[in-house]
């Protein structure tokens, strides 16, 4: 079997993906994270947003919206939100597993003299 072989079809265009057991505020298990310390997830109207805190100065990043994904094959949700702060932009993609949340994060500064890749596991607080 190839590597990238596709198992299934992929979901419909109109799926409905329920975010509802994700949402809450997720603390990450590496205490000495560089990047995100916590963040949290809510539903606003049908707009699914991501609160990010991080460590030493870049403490609160705000809020954004992120797009929700579901995997197909075993029904875990999924998204990716990107942030754009005043030295650092950032692009996050996450999975969930086994009630983890897993994110890998592209940082990208602005300077263009650095970047950085992180992947980072988060739980749920709530």
């Amino acid at each position: 079997m190839d590597r990238n072989e596709i198992y299934a079809d992929p979901p419909k265009r109109d799926t409905v993906i329920d975010f509802t057991p994700v949402l809450g505020t997720w603390i990450n298990t590496n205490t000495k994270t560089r990047w995100i310390e916590k963040f949290t997830l809510t539903k606003h109207d049908e707009q699914i947003l991501m609160h990010a805190y991080g460590a030493e100065s870049l403490n609160d990043w705000g809020e954004t919206e992120v797009t929700p994904f579901v995997d197909h094959m075993n029904k875990e949700n999924a998204f990716c939100a990107r942030y754009e702060r005043n030295s650092v932009e950032s692009f996050l993609a996450a999975n969930m597993n086994k009630g983890l949340c897993i994110i890998a994060g592209f940082h990208k500064f602005k300077d263009g003299k650095q970047t950085d890749f992180c992947r980072e596991f988060y739980y749920r607080l709530d």
